[in-house]
């Protein structure tokens, strides 16, 4: 079963993820007298540590988190969540894994009493820049403590084997294009259509708009999949 998926990321949110922003920003290295440096630490270091703790959205292995997930399968089944505020990261993951296992349960009863079914691997993961999306979820999964399905590809698995990616199945290894662009240039409507993307995550997340993240990823993981299919012969 190919299952095309995003994922949505925002800073920490611990205090500790917080702290370890400030520790890591300095002045720049073109301030050299004391009085410039000091002037910096005044009035820049907040706007510089701030700036960096949103930075820590890019990766899970350290202090990202997931704040949606969505995800939708060739048999035209979808499901997307944004988790709010008081809900955890981990409830998260298990409701996507829980839901992948139910498709995947689905699939697995086409072949009984059906000799003309063949079986195949369990799920074929696709995602734009899925090295990023699948290797976040398998981060915050280990950091949750949470079991790891097979089916969920592991930081060394290889795309175009073990999993597809709609932006190297365009722009090639070392390329890169953004989901808008590419959806642009195959006419295929783009997420962003509708005002949301993913610099706008976070604060939409804060201000408590999740029905509008969620919908924004949803689409994002329909744009992957219309994509994919038209770059594998199918119609968008």
């Amino acid at each position: 079963m190919q299952i095309y998926l995003d994922v949505e990321t925002i800073p920490g949110q611990s205090a500790r993820a917080h702290d370890l922003a400030r520790q890591g920003i300095k002045p720049p290295a073109t301030l050299k007298k004391p009085e410039s440096i000091a002037a910096w630490w005044q009035h820049e270091s907040e706007g510089a540590a701030a700036e960096a703790w949103r930075k820590q959205a890019l990766d899970g292995g350290l202090q990202g988190e997931l704040a949606s997930i969505a995800a939708c399968n060739e048999d035209g089944q979808s499901w997307a969540r944004c988790r709010e505020q008081s809900q955890s990261e981990a409830e998260l993951l298990q409701g996507f894994f829980a839901t992948v296992e139910g498709w995947l349960a689905q699939e697995a009863q086409k072949g009984v009493g059906n000799p003309d079914y063949w079986p195949t691997d369990p799920a074929y993961l696709v995602a734009h820049n899925a090295a990023f999306d699948l290797h976040f979820l398998w981060h915050r999964a280990i950091v949750h403590r949470l079991a790891v399905p097979e089916w969920l590809p592991k930081p060394t698995a290889r795309a175009g084997k073990d999993y597809g990616c709609t932006m190297l199945a365009w722009a090639g290894y070392g390329g890169r294009v953004s989901l808008d662009s590419l959806c642009a240039a195959l006419c295929i409507p783009s997420p962003k259509d509708g005002g949301m993307d993913g610099g706008k995550v976070l604060d939409a997340w804060i201000a408590g708009q999740y029905a509008e993240i969620e919908r924004y990823n949803l689409q994002d993981a329909q744009a992957v999949a219309q994509v994919w299919q038209r770059l594998h012969g199918g119609r968008a």
